[in-house]
């Protein structure tokens, strides 16, 4: 394992996570404002999204999208679920830090497994604060409150004791063929 090289692409993915975030996060007072002036669509308490790109694209506004283009309501939905791409980089990130702590554990002696262990707690509790921070992004952007959650584990702790699965062994199937 590399681990300058996965260390980088850690960087990167969190460099792109924290730019889509911060642009992201430019229109929560747009959006505001826009909820402001257009009627709520369908009893939802929200106006619909074709509402908000027709807002956003009035010639008086000229705001342009993230590829520099008109908005759509496609566009619109997506800086909405924003939240989706921004905790996939973070689980990206998580994964390549949990490769990384695995790999030097196979080979640490006690006082660097604690080290580990320590890192590997820092990382789920990054992995956590990334991920509410993403919902919290979304929910502002829809104009909602959101309040932090448990992130529950999604891996092993790596200093636990593993167990290897053994599959079970299949039977052979008979099977007679006939020509009749």
């Amino acid at each position: 394992m590399q681990e300058e090289r996965e260390r980088g692409r850690i960087i990167g993915l969190r460099k792109r996570r924290l730019e889509t975030a911060a642009w992201a996060a430019t229109f929560i007072p747009l959006l505001a404002e826009a909820r402001l002036e257009l009627p709520e669509y369908a009893g939802r308490g929200e106006p619909s999204r074709q509402a908000y790109s027709n807002w956003l694209n009035h010639p008086s506004r000229e705001i342009p999208s993230r590829n520099k283009g008109s908005w759509k309501s496609e566009t619109i939905g997506r800086l909405f679920d924003i939240h989706i791409g921004l905790i996939d980089e973070a689980e990206q990130e998580f994964d390549i830090a949990i490769a990384i702590i695995r790999f030097k554990w196979k080979h640490a002696d006690a006082e660097a497994r604690k080290a580990l262990a320590d890192e590997e707690a820092r990382v789920r509790d990054d992995r956590a604060k990334d991920i509410n921070d993403a919902y919290r992004l979304s929910a502002h952007l829809r104009g909602r409150t959101y309040v932090d959650q448990d992130i529950p584990p999604r891996l092993q702790i790596v200093s636990s004791v593993r167990k290897k699965r053994s599959k079970p062994k299949q039977e052979p199937v008979e099977v007679q063929l006939s020509l009749f």
